[in-house]
């Protein structure tokens, strides 16, 4: 970060010499215009010097199409104003001074501008306070930060011994349960071997396409340091550089088996996460770093390859339990053919497979593997895959999508969620192993990988006492690797399930939601537990719990299969899901303790860019998607758009006590800043910094857009009720299929079901302000307005008066002379959670 640091001091310092030039030749002329002026009291000859002025003085931005036709038609006014008695000499002069007050005010917000990003730059390299700063409740932070550090050294330096042979017996069982299984895992067993055999016969691994994937998907991972994203950002660009290095790691490959960790240690790092989570690094040498990246994501392309055809050939293959009778019946009776027979049955499983089947594998080298905590890459748009946190909105409105079905059809519906305690740092390298040799995979890569795995660890922060500690269980943050060994062993468990309950877990990594029948779901969970208890993990009791939603009153059908069922509520984020009603409903409690840890963050910016950025991916980005997202499908209901307006309001008086986002800024600018005299303007604030402002995000612009969401999904399921026996009564005229018959595979074959289950799940588009003519105008176009997000369009609609009438157009200050693309890239920079 150091080295980025610099380059930004020397690029703003280098733009802000230019810019104070130019605003003293600005000025300079501005003042000798009103001398001219206090000397001329003849209209004509005054309105003369001002548009001599006007075109003379060197000018911030863009002259708007308005102004360049005033100025032209000026000449000609101005000759006949000589003559003319009645000619408007003194509104053409106001004009003209306000057009150069205008440039002023530019210029004034460009120092200003350029002082806010001075004061972010002298901090950017700020080392993390110590931990008694005073700040309320940062002793909390830290007694978190050292408890966190405790347990997981508690994990990973104490090795578990797992029955390996009897591990061996349990997925024999699993996998050759049938003879087609067994003969579809032999074929998975022979791809992992050839796979092998094409890794060892590879001579040149690394070439310029290669290094190019290695290199850009380790600079969007978490593991880098700042200084090393720095490093290999430049090294990016360096051509021989990479050339030497690319010669290097392909010795290192055809050298595998002598491949080891530095003698001196790999360094650990603690870092603070948005929503107060610590998680572990290790900071890794580069050229470690991109050997493991290449070899894991090579793996995990693989894996995914062979699981997903064992997969498709034999438990998540599309099934139809309507006999070739009933089939006949259907598409000679009811017009129904091959296209309406999946149903919702069908949407379920191309939905599985595409999101939540092996979430973590990657499906080609260049994908982009997605992060555990990836709020922050959204923010600023780094993750090009569909995120974690996507998925996660996703499957939360699957959920109620579902929920919403069974209500609407009087079914019953039991909801399990879980995921397991500490699971990278947990899982026991036994267990790994045992795992790896059942799939075939070679003792030569076994030994490689447990070479890998236990990495000697130094804390860097621990300074003189620091000593090194092996690894000796489980894997390392944001590697291809762990997530190669972490889904291998969990997709065990996702056939487990299937295998003894017919339930699909839907799963982001060990993140897991189930639901179906109390009956299904009792047995999916023995299975996840006899699982978790062979293979050495525990389940996260916090995050584990249990809910029964139907229309009425749940009906115990297997009141003996409760007590075998995970107690606690189903949750998500700021939310838990209510039995009584089938909604998620706020946790008060929690977000309160969350809007604490914002405060205490906010407090601990030492530059108003940096509590922008605090605020935009805490209070905006992290608390908008614990509530579900920005994006709410129908499912959800405007009573939930509703809830997440309360709770912004709420963040609002709790964080500025009642005074609002702007009044606090305003006077945080006027008290950093105390020589920027002007009025500080909303539009200031809240316009993009392409447009020369601050970037503040205003959450309820966002949900501002979410009113075409429908008021109520029971409607969606009324309307659906009603179309099934419209549609049925259609079909009485060609057969005599009695109602019963005709409903009974729904799931199958209900085209009307199928389109409300998409109703519920489709995201109505935003709500978007009318462009007016004068924004477009201003803009560039019809085809600019394009490249402006329906955000950044809301806000120009809202403030366009006030910018015209102050800065004479939509641009606030002049991007040309400010560093503004810097300043952009360098706010990808991951956030240092002080503590």
């Amino acid at each position: 970060m150091e080295a980025l640091s610099l380059t930004l001091r020397s690029v703003a310092a280098s733009k802000a010499r230019q810019m104070e030039r130019q605003r003293a030749r600005f000025e300079e002329g501005k003042l000798t215009l009103q001398h001219v002026l206090d000397c001329e009291p003849k209209g004509s000859k005054r309105l003369e010097a001002i548009s001599a002025a006007y075109r003379d003085l060197p000018m911030m931005a863009r002259v708007d199409n308005s102004t360049v036709t005033f100025l032209k038609n000026l000449e000609h006014f101005i000759a006949q104003a000589a003559q003319d008695p009645s000619a408007r000499f003194a509104e053409w002069e106001r004009r003209l001074m306000s057009l150069l007050d205008a440039q002023t005010l530019r210029y004034n917000h460009s120092i200003l501008y350029t002082n806010i990003m001075k004061e972010w730059m002298n901090n950017i390299d700020e080392p993390e306070l110590p931990d008694d700063t005073g700040v309320v409740g940062n002793q909390d932070l830290a007694a978190s930060k050292k408890a966190y550090r405790a347990k997981w050294e508690s994990y990973v330096f104490n090795a578990v011994r797992t029955d390996k042979t009897a591990i061996a017996t349990w997925l024999e069982g699993l996998f050759t349960s049938t003879t087609s299984t067994a003969k579809a895992f032999d074929v998975l067993k022979r791809d992992i071997a050839n796979f092998e055999k094409t890794m060892s016969a590879n001579k040149e691994h690394f070439n310029q396409a290669t290094m190019n994937w290695c290199v850009e998907g380790l600079l969007r991972s978490d593991l880098l340091t700042d200084d090393k994203r720095a490093v290999l950002t430049a090294m990016k660009q360096d051509r021989d550089a990479l050339d030497d290095i690319t010669d290097a790691l392909n010795m290192q490959m055809n050298t595998l088996d002598r491949w080891a960790w530095p003698n001196e240690g790999v360094p650990a790092e603690q870092r603070r996460q948005v929503g107060s989570r610590y998680r572990i690094f290790h900071d890794e040498d580069l050229m470690d770093a991109l050997l493991l990246r290449y070899i894991g994501v090579k793996w995990s392309v693989q894996m995914s390859k062979s699981l997903t055809a064992f997969s498709k050939s034999t438990w998540l293959s599309s099934t139809n339990p309507i006999s070739k009778e009933e089939h006949w019946k259907r598409e000679s009776y009811l017009g129904y053919g091959k296209e309406h027979f999946s149903g919702v049955s069908g949407h379920r499983l191309d939905t599985y497979l595409s999101d939540y089947y092996l979430t973590q594998l990657l499906k080609s080298d260049s994908e982009v593997d997605r992060g555990y905590n990836d709020v922050e890459e959204q923010e600023e748009g780094l993750n090009i895959r569909k995120s974690a946190t996507e998925l996660k909105h996703s499957l939360l409105q699957l959920l109620l999508t579902e929920i919403a079905v069974a209500k609407g059809l009087n079914n019953q519906l039991t909801v399990l969620q879980s995921d397991f305690q500490s699971f990278g740092p947990s899982i026991p390298h036994s267990t790994i192993a045992a795992v790896l040799t059942f799939f075939g995979v070679s003792q030569s890569w076994i030994q490689f990988f447990r070479k890998a795995l236990e990495v000697p660890i130094i804390f860097k922060e621990d300074g003189t006492k620091a000593k090194i500690r092996f690894r000796r269980r489980g894997t390392p943050m944001s590697s291809p690797l762990a997530d190669v060994f972490g889904e291998l062993i969990l997709f065990c468990m996702d056939y487990s399930v299937w295998h003894i309950s017919g339930s699909r877990l839907y799963r982001l990594h060990d993140d897991f939601w189930l639901w179906g029948s109390e009956d299904s779901c009792a047995h999916a969970w023995k299975a996840m537990n006899d699982f978790a208890k062979l293979m050495g993990l525990q389940f996260n009791a916090e995050k584990t719990g249990c809910a029964r939603v139907s229309k009425d009153i749940f009906t115990d059908l297997y009141p003996h299969r409760k007590a075998l069922l995970p107690q606690g509520d189903v949750r998500y984020g700021f939310l838990k899901l209510s039995s009584n009603t089938g909604y998620f409903i706020l946790d008060r409690a929690l977000l309160d303790k969350h809007i604490d840890g914002l405060i205490s963050q906010l407090a601990l910016s030492k530059s108003l860019f940096a509590w922008i950025k605090t605020w935009n991916v805490h209070a905006v980005g992290y608390f908008t998607s614990m509530l579900g997202g920005n994006q709410l499908a129908n499912c959800f209901g405007a009573q939930h758009v509703v809830q997440m307006q309360s709770v912004f309001a709420h963040v609002y008086e709790r964080v500025f006590q009642g005074r609002g986002i702007t009044s606090h800024l305003r006077k945080q600018i006027r008290q950093r800043f105390p020589s920027f005299t002007d009025d500080v303007l909303d539009a200031f604030i809240f316009l993009p910094i392409e447009l020369g402002g601050l970037g503040v995000r205003n959450p309820f612009i966002n949900l501002g857009q979410l009113r075409k969401i429908s008021k109520d999904p029971e409607t969606v399921m009324t309307a659906f009720l009603k179309a099934e026996v419209a549609a049925y009564a259609t079909a009485q005229k060609a057969s005599r299929q009695p109602f019963q018959e005709y409903i009974q595979r729904r799931e199958y074959a209900s085209k009307e079901l199928l389109e409300a289950y998409e109703t519920l799940l489709k995201r109505p588009e935003p709500n978007k302000v009318h462009i007016s003519n004068e924004v477009k105008e201003m803009l560039g176009g019809k085809e600019a307005v394009k490249s402006y997000s329906s955000y950044d369009l809301w806000l120009l609609e809202i403030y366009k008066e006030d910018l015209i009438q102050k800065f004479g157009g939509l641009r606030i200050v002049e991007s040309k002379l400010l560093p503004i693309g810097m300043v952009k890239l360098a706010r990808k920079q991951r956030i240092k959670w002080k503590v």
